[in-house]
This record gives structure tokens, sequence and C-alpha cells, in this order.
């Protein structure tokens, strides 16, 4: 028996302790192997030397679409996630049917680059009628939820206030017709106008401003059931400049009157106001108990101060030059809060994250923006879908600033616009330029010219970006149309 030779038991020793140790050396080998690649690092395979690496993840609409780097084919489609060497790389993704979209950027060491956001615009866009109207509708707007487009029928009679209703989801299907009861208007002559103010986040329910000599009315229309619309104006006995939706429910809103600055709360079951605030200039409301505002008081003249209203307690937030002209907002992204205010005569448009945490005495502190725009005669302010983007447009000027990435950018647009642009998405921007609708990142990259149209405000989309709805002159009126937006192997089966 080989065991009780002491010899050869010695020599199974050996072997077992060199296998013991091979064994170590192949587990510390791998542990350190899968720690460089955790933390990005590789090996060139030509060469044999440590590279660092960073990651990629690259996804598009629509999906299955080939990504090329530096030209050449990836082998794989988006969604993808890719390891690459730090380095600069010009991304390409391509899809049968579609436009390109391009971007270049540079990987960083152990970082991570995400381009998920991709939109492929087809190579031709097609479009049809869905109804020809005698002239431009007066007012045209789109729910939250994108599934319903109201589109007011051109009338001669002012009082005769008719909306086609549009199935976003169903845009084959005939509009239904929805009448504002003509007893809500107030008397009064020419000219008149029907605007839309805001949705209840009911996605039933719109405020509307009608206009007339006689002033300004506001009025709840309920999309599902007109007949149970209601004029607020007349419920509250207020001639207001402006009214909105207090947390974006109907019950109850905000009322403001220019005529002596002063902003109240409105109940609409009992009818009644309550004051909140005076010396207001211009306001703006977010969620049930938050509001920033404008105001001339307290500040030398020719300047105003910018102030939050939060659950009966007022901070001051920036004082610039005043203006004819007022920028506020505010959004939630990934939990912290910005701030956005300015005027069209100020030398910046400032940013705030979180301003009411860094403010411990209300009357002698103010909040320390975080980045500003520097962008005078701004005309539109806005953030993107979600809150990813601030933008700012003055003219042909744009500045962006991306909060989750803490960047800025600043250009300005060749093409000429007709209009201001807006957020198509959470990512891009969309307008006008040329009688064409213009579409393009939040960056001015991948800019596309897309088909002709006569509005830059009425752009709209179904709820999954399939379908485009605007509005174009045609030689007998001015058409709805809708145009589908895929192509290729993406279109429905007959």
């Amino acid at each position: 028996m080989d065991f009780l030779d002491p010899r050869k038991r010695h020599q199974h020793n050996i072997r077992l302790m060199i296998g013991y140790g091979l064994t170590a050396i192949a587990i510390g080998l791998t542990s350190i192997i899968l720690v460089y690649g955790a933390n990005g690092y590789g090996i060139n395979t030509k060469t044999g030397a440590l590279i660092q690496n960073g990651l990629a993840f690259v996804d598009s609409k629509p999906g299955g679409a080939s990504i090329y780097i530096n030209g050449h084919f990836q082998g794989g489609t988006t969604s993808a996630r890719l390891v690459l060497p730090a380095a600069s790389y010009d991304l390409s993704i391509k899809k049968t049917g579609y436009r390109d979209w391009n971007r270049r950027f540079t990987l960083n060491e152990h970082s991570i680059a995400r381009y998920t956001y991709p939109f492929l615009f087809p190579a031709k866009p097609a479009s049809q009628n869905l109804k020809v109207y005698s002239s431009e509708p007066q007012l045209i707007t789109q729910s939250p939820d994108k599934h319903w487009l109201l589109s007011q029928v051109p009338a001669a009679d002012p009082k005769n206030v008719v909306f086609d209703m549009y199935d976003t989801g169903k845009p084959d299907q005939p509009p239904v017709q929805l009448v504002l009861p003509a007893a809500l208007l107030g008397d009064g002559g020419s000219p008149q106008s029907i605007s839309a103010v805001e949705w209840a986040s009911d996605n039933n329910h719109l405020l509307l401003k009608h206009s007339y000599p006689g002033g300004d009315e506001f009025i709840i229309f309920n999309r599902a059931d007109p007949a149970a619309s209601l004029n607020v104006s007349q419920t509250f006995s207020v001639a207001a400049s402006k009214m909105s939706l207090r947390n974006k429910k109907i019950d109850q809103l905000y009322i403001f009157k220019q005529s002596d600055n002063s902003l109240s709360l409105g109940d609409v079951g009992k009818g009644t106001l309550q004051p909140l605030l005076s010396d207001v200039l211009a306001y703006n409301s977010y969620g049930p108990d938050l509001l920033s505002y404008v105001t001339a008081q307290n500040v030398v003249a020719g300047q105003v101060m910018a102030r939050i209203w939060e659950n009966g307690k007022t901070y001051p937030l920036y004082t610039f030059a005043a203006g004819n002209k007022y920028f506020l907002d505010a959004a939630q992204f990934q939990g912290h809060w910005y701030y956005v205010a300015g005027s069209d005569t100020a030398d910046r448009i400032n940013i705030y994250k979180d301003p009411l945490s860094g403010i411990k005495d209300p009357a002698t502190e103010r909040a320390i923006p975080l980045i500003a725009l520097p962008d005078s005669g701004v005309g539109s302010l806005s953030f993107s879908d979600k809150a990813h983007f601030i933008g700012v447009e003055a003219g042909q000027k744009f500045g962006v600033y991306d909060i989750e990435n803490a960047s800025r950018y600043q250009y300005n647009l060749s093409a000429p616009l007709s209009g201001e642009m807006h957020w198509m998405d959470g990512y891009r921007f969309i307008g006008l330029s040329g009688g064409s609708i213009l579409a393009m990142d939040y960056d001015a990259t991948n800019q596309q010219m897309l088909l002709p149209a006569i509005d830059p405000l009425a752009v709209f989309f179904d709820k999954n970006y399939n379908q485009l709805f605007s509005l174009a002159s045609t030689e007998a009126g001015v058409a709805l149309q809708r145009t589908d937006l895929r192509a290729g192997t993406d279109l429905p089966k007959p």
C-alpha cells in the first residue's frame, strides 16, 4: 500500500501542496482580474498592456437599432452595454427606414456614459389629414397623459365654442364634438378668444381663459361632461388677471388680481376667497402649498425680488432688475427641488438647488445660486419632461442646464426660428423653422427638419411617441394632420 510507504507519502504531500499553491495563485489572479475589471480596467489583447475602461449604455426609440463606434459595427443592437477604453468616440445609431442619430463623446476612466434617449425619426415621414378646418383653430391643446387632443372648431359666432376631441391612441377614429355651454360666457362684442391655461391631473378638466371686450373670465371645462363646466370668475365674483389650479385639482384655485397685485386662494365648493399675498407682480404654483412669486416690496426702485411662499411663510430667493416679463419655475429632480428666477431685462437667470434648506433666518439670509445662465432678453424658460434639463431661449440664443450631469450648454441656432421652441420630451426641443417642424437634442445636435407646419406650439404626440399631430396649410384651409413616426419593420402589419 502506497500510503504506508514514507517516501511515496512524502511525494504525495509535495504534489498536494503544489496543487494547493497553484489553486491559490489562480484564485488570487482571478480575484485581481475581477477587481480590476470591476474598477474599469482591462487588458489589450494585442499588446498585453493594462488599459482603463469606461461603460457606455446605449438605447434608442425604436429599439433594435445597430450601434456603430468610430464607424465600426459593434455586433449588437440597442439596448446595449459597451465596455470601452477611455477615449473620445463617434457614436452612431442606425436603423433601416430611419435617419441616423450621431454624437461625439468622451469616455473617462471608470466613468459611465448613458445614451439611452436617442430618438430615430423616419427618413421619409408621411402625413394624412384627420380633418380640414376653414381656418386655423383658435385653440388646440392636449391632456397631460397625451390621450386627448382638443381642437376648437372655427365658428362665426364667438359664443359658439365647439371642440373636436381626438383620441390619440385611435387616430383613425373621427373626433367627438364637445360644446361649451354658451351661458357660461360673458356678453360683449368682438374680438373674443379662448385660450388654454392648464389641465387638471385627472385629464378631464381644463382651465380656460375667455378674453372679450368686457374683460377676462376663467372657466373650468369638463371634457367628459361639458354641461357640468363652470365659470369660476362668476363663482367668486372677481375680475382676475390670472387663475391657476391648486395642486392640479379643480376644487381650489389661486386667483391673481393685477389691479391691486393681490393673490388669493379660492374654494370652488364654498365660493370663498382667502387672501394669501399682497404686492405680487407674478407668481407660479407647485403642489398644494408651495409658490414662487415676484414682488417690488422692500427693494430699491428698478429692482424686484423673487420669493418662495411655503405653508404661509415667505423666504427671499433673488433680487434682480425689474422687467416686462418674469420667469419663475420650480421642479423636483431625484428628490431635490430646483428653482429658477429672472426677468427679460436681468443679465442672468439664476438656478437654485433646495434653496429653503440653506435659509435659517428669512429676514437676513438669501439663497445661494447653484449656477446662472447669463442670457439677457430671455423670451421663455422651462423644465424638460421629468425635469432633467432647464432651458432658456432668447431668439436664436439658447442656454441649457443639465441637472443630472451638472453641465451647461450655450449656443446660437443658425436656422431661423418661427416662434419659440419647446420641449418635445425629456431630451429634445421642437418648434418651427422655415415653415417646417424642427426637432433637436438639448444641445442642438441631431437637428432634424421633419414636415411642413404652421404653428410651433401645435405639435403634439401620442403617449408612445408613435404619432405626431400638427397643423398644416392646405388648399381647402388648415388641416390637422397625423404623421406615423414608425418605419420599416416597426410599422404595424396590415
